[in-house]
């Protein structure tokens, strides 16, 4: 502890002199009182975890929707107003992440999500033909096969309450696997999928840490930390998963292409389910990405693909759970598409999901995954008359602009009609998958697996809350989560 205190305060003198003479017209945007030489880094410092979304919310109430934090010379400037996140969104240069991003490098690489420019560019390119259409059509098998497995597991419960979160995330992470990947996953009877789980949850955890404590933003200070020691651990973990799941993929493709080979000679030909890591490693035969850009790119799905996806499933459980009429007007939806039929959803069922479609944009409206998107300028520009220099941070806050009563009246309460109504909003109003150049890759491939996992657990189970009118504490993390444990009973209809 003392060592971070001397290195914190070496930290500190340095940055005051290389900052303390630095003038910004973000200086004269509103924001809460800056103390000299640390600016905001003492309130940021002081909230835990739990807080400081609440630290977010308090200010934009206060300040409206553009506020600012200072800490030492760094200026980040929050929006949550639709006009200036279509400007920072839509802006066809400056998609570098911000500098919290460079936190989970070690982790992500120069995966989709961390990289900018040409890199980005080109990996965009090689990874956009995994949501193709007819790809998602036999994703979508795998998907209700694995929500097959948690209807039944379910129904062993006798429709005692349920924590949700637990549960769903290893659905995502065994669907996940098993569609971008290529490797069934719950085979696995090993440890290794709730090793992973709880690391990627510490890794959130870790960084959220080291954002709030200005000195271990450097590098050098963060290894030699209790935080960093342990974020290393975690991430050992992670990385080991990851190249488990590559190492058998590849394994498998090189059996399946020996046999190709075998039944082209005979005459006989098979067709073979695509993944994306397939597409990685064509990639890389054809010299495109080397391994350390494939370990990249699987870290960056694994946990975009499955932690974002449970999260939203699991807010839309309890919101149903919570909304009888909601649920019944889903219910009888799905039954008037299959005509009552027994039979699993098709593709064909999940475009006419007209209402599901409704409940899902108003789950992700009030709990988006994503909570805060951080970019950083990398050449000056404009929001209105306000010049943002090169350099700057600006965090696009997609929960509060959510949560605005001018853009959705009475935000709190869940209301799936607004979204059946045809109100006229702003564009950038509502952007649970981020917009622009940089929006969400994989939003099909998400609402596609909500939509599969809500409706067949609606079929098969009414959803009660244990404690009606439940809202858990929320923490922006990587993901936005749930503090508290949200259960659920599930009684069979």
């Amino acid at each position: 502890m003392l060592v971070e205190v001397l290195l914190a305060a070496a930290a500190v003198l340095v940055l005051w002199m290389l900052f303390k003479n630095d003038e910004d017209p973000l200086d004269k945007v509103p924001g809460p009182p800056k103390r000299p030489i640390i600016g905001n880094a003492w309130e940021i410092f002081r909230h835990p975890p739990d807080k400081f979304l609440y630290l977010l919310r308090d200010n934009w109430k206060e300040h409206g929707n553009r506020f600012v934090f200072k800490i030492l010379g760094l200026r980040v400037l929050h929006v949550a107003g639709p006009e200036d996140i279509e400007v920072v969104l839509s802006h066809t240069k400056n998609i570098k992440k911000s500098i919290v991003y460079r936190f989970l490098k070690d982790w992500l690489g120069d995966g989709l999500l961390l990289s900018t420019g040409a890199h980005w560019h080109a990996r965009r390119k090689i990874l956009t033909p995994t949501f193709h259409f007819n790809i998602l059509k036999s994703f979508s098998i795998i998907m209700e096969e694995k929500v097959q497995d948690m209807v039944e597991m379910l129904k062993t419960k006798n429709g005692e309450a349920l924590d949700v979160m637990p549960m769903v995330s290893d659905f995502t992470l065994f669907t996940i696997c098993e569609t971008a990947m290529g490797t069934k996953l719950d085979s696995d009877k090993t440890s290794n999928a709730k090793d992973y789980k709880a690391a990627i949850l510490k890794i959130g955890m870790t960084t959220l840490s080291r954002t709030t404590r200005f000195w271990l933003h450097n590098d050098t200070i963060f290894n030699l930390s209790s935080h960093g020691k342990q974020f290393a651990q975690y991430l050992e973990t992670v990385r080991s998963f990851a190249d488990k799941v590559i190492a058998e993929r590849k394994e498998e493709r090189a059996q399946k292409q020996s046999l190709q080979r075998q039944e082209s000679v005979d005459g006989v030909g098979t067709k073979r389910r695509m993944a994306m890591l397939d597409l990685l490693l064509e990639a890389q035969e054809k010299g495109q990405i080397d391994i350390e850009g494939i370990r990249d790119e699987v870290n960056t799905f694994m946990f975009e693909g499955h932690d974002t996806t449970a999260m939203a499933i699991t807010f839309g459980l309890m919101l149903l759970a919570d909304h009888a009429d909601v649920q019944e007007r889903v219910f009888e939806e799905v039954q008037s598409i299959l005509a009552g039929a027994d039979r699993p959803v098709t593709l064909a069922d999940l475009t006419e999901m007209k209402y599901m479609e409704a409940v899902i944009k108003e789950i992700l409206r009030i709990y988006p995954s994503v909570p805060i998107i951080g970019r950083e300028a990398v050449e000056d520009f404009k929001l209105g008359d306000l010049l943002v220099k090169k350099g700057s941070t600006i965090d696009v806050q997609i929960y509060l602009l959510h949560q605005n009563p001018e853009l959705f009246p009475e935000p709190e309460l869940f209301k799936p009609d607004r979204f059946l109504e045809g109100e006229a909003r702003h564009p950038y109003a509502y952007v649970p998958f981020s917009a622009g150049p940089r929006n969400c890759i994989g939003q099909r491939f998400a609402i596609q697996e909500m939509k599969i996992t809500l409706s067949e657990i609606v079929r098969n189970f009414k959803l009660v809350p244990k404690v009606k009118g439940f809202r858990p504490t929320l923490m922006a993390d990587l993901v936005l989560r749930p503090v508290d444990p949200i259960n659920v009973k599930f009684l069979s209809r």
